[in-house]
């Protein structure tokens, strides 16, 4: 099954943590990183993330630098990647300014989960793909992406329980960090795979193929190698 090339992109602090415990945007990296983040969003034909993420960093997941757009242009790109959201439960703010960006709709994928009354909110606002199981098969979404969106790049910006079942599913191709010279501590605050808990069920290693420091943080990049697997198709909400 053909599926997209996904690079995760991620900061953390030097004691592994991604956000606090309240999962929120921590503004804790510079503006050199923060310049590195819209550069890499400006390389995905699809921008992914998970919906806590999307809820608790209030964010448009759009492209504001006029000129990375203007790249994006010249490469044949649309302006700004395809956004796309995955809820299981699909509990997500119509109200949400990820939906009311002056860009191209988003592309939900949740479960039947979803109520009917919430499913009715959001049809006119996105592209609505429910999966029958309680969980969405994070395979089948980047075979659909690839197969009804022509998307042959995605960028993972989290959150920590997208990215360690998109790890699980040996579906991360390349993972980009900035590691902060910061300590949060707190048993609360999650790392890059969530909470503390289980170990994965197969330890995924990393090749470093770049590494640069720029006023105290370490970008890095590593290339991991994986696979993906099939699952059940979902039904599409028009």
């Amino acid at each position: 099954m053909k599926r997209p090339r996904v690079i995760a992109n991620f900061a953390l602090t030097a004691d592994g943590k991604v956000s606090t415990r309240n999962f929120t945007d921590t503004t804790f990296t510079s503006p050199s990183d923060k310049r590195r983040l819209k550069e890499i969003r400006a390389l995905g034909d699809a921008l992914l993330v998970g919906g806590r993420t999307v809820a608790a960093d209030t964010m448009s997941l759009g492209l504001s630098a006029v000129d990375l757009r203007e790249k994006r242009l010249a490469r044949g790109q649309p302006a700004e990647p395809l956004r796309v959201i995955v809820s299981n439960g699909g509990t997500l703010d119509p109200e949400a300014k990820v939906f009311h960006y002056k860009s191209r709709p988003p592309v939900v994928f949740s479960t039947r989960r979803m109520p009917e009354s919430q499913r009715t909110k959001l049809s006119p606002l996105c592209d609505l793909w429910l999966f029958p199981e309680k969980s969405v098969p994070l395979d089948s979404v980047l075979n659909l992406l690839h197969r009804d969106y022509a998307v042959r790049t995605v960028i993972c910006e989290g959150g920590p329980s997208l990215f360690r079942a998109l790890l699980e599913s040996g579906a991360i191709d390349e993972l980009r960090l900035t590691w902060c010279p910061l300590v949060f501590g707190g048993a609360g605050a999650p790392t890059l795979t969530g909470l503390p808990g289980d170990f994965l069920k197969t330890i995924r290693r990393g090749r470093l193929k770049k590494m640069e420091t720029i006023g105290g943080e370490c970008f890095l990049t590593y290339s991991l190698e994986g696979a993906a697997s099939s699952a059940p198709k979902p039904s599409r909400r028009s």
